[in-house]
């Protein structure tokens, strides 16, 4: 996955679909709602993999907390550190604490520093996935991709003519982008589905852009359309088994 910090992911690369409809209809209607449905689904056992780390057998916890870290994709180069140095018992307070609505997008920064065995930003992306996970109903997926608190930048900034300040806020304009999707015919039992919809439009830039840059060299045939990105995007790559047809 391109980092946060790279050019195409600053909000500036591309112009920008100002409303969520235009991105509804350029960006998920073109893929068909049946395979954007079935990543959804994908992203909800995602998330449901988190919520099951809070009881999992001691035995088994490691394998199950280095199944999850695998679905972030900026931790995966650490996921053997990460979950080697994260204690179980921290993990399992964490998911407990966002569950019961303890913990929400304010804490980000607290929960991040709780974690270990990576840089500060990709441990504020894992807690980030993390509370999402223990509360999808709740807390809005806020990892770097959808919005870096330190360059104010990612696929949200699409959606609002001014970037927020803080996670807070980056929250209030996510559950505000889950009304207008409902609007749309596009119910949201989740934030799940907003993470699909961010997705897709992150993933569209991406492909645009790396398309303008790439064009002379072939290479844009490597970039097949914005669903296999967005599935990537998303962490659940190694679940499409069609993704790659």
């Amino acid at each position: 996955m391109l980092g946060t910090d790279s050019p195409l992911a600053r909000s500036d690369s591309v112009s920008h679909l100002s409303t969520v409809a235009d991105v509804f209809r350029f960006r998920v209607a073109p893929c068909g709602l049946t395979p954007v449905r079935r990543l959804e689904s994908l992203v909800e056992r995602k998330l449901a993999d988190v919520r099951r780390l809070e009881d999992a057998p001691t035995h088994s916890f490691a394998e199950q907390f280095d199944r999850v870290v695998e679905g972030v994709p900026t931790a995966q180069p650490y996921r053997s550190r990460i979950v080697f140095e994260s204690p179980a018992a921290e993990v399992r307070a964490i998911l407990r604490s966002g569950r019961q609505g303890y913990l929400g997008p304010a804490h980000l920064p607290e929960v991040a520093d709780r974690l270990a065995g990576a840089p500060r930003d990709v441990r504020l992306d894992l807690a980030s996935e993390l509370l999402h996970g223990a509360s999808p109903d709740r807390v809005a997926l806020l990892a770097r991709w959808v919005w870096n608190p330190s360059r104010r930048t990612g696929a949200l900034a699409e959606f609002s003519a001014s970037p927020a300040d803080s996670h807070v806020k980056a929250q209030a304009r996510l559950g505000e982008l889950r009304l207008e999707l409902e609007t749309l015919g596009f119910p949201c039992a989740t934030f799940g589905g907003v993470d699909v919809v961010l997705a897709l439009t992150y993933a569209g830039r991406l492909q645009q852009t790396a398309s303008d840059q790439l064009r002379s060299g072939g290479l844009e045939s490597l970039l097949p359309g914005p669903f296999p990105l967005a599935a990537m995007i998303l962490g659940v790559r190694r679940r499409v088994a069609h993704a790659d047809r």
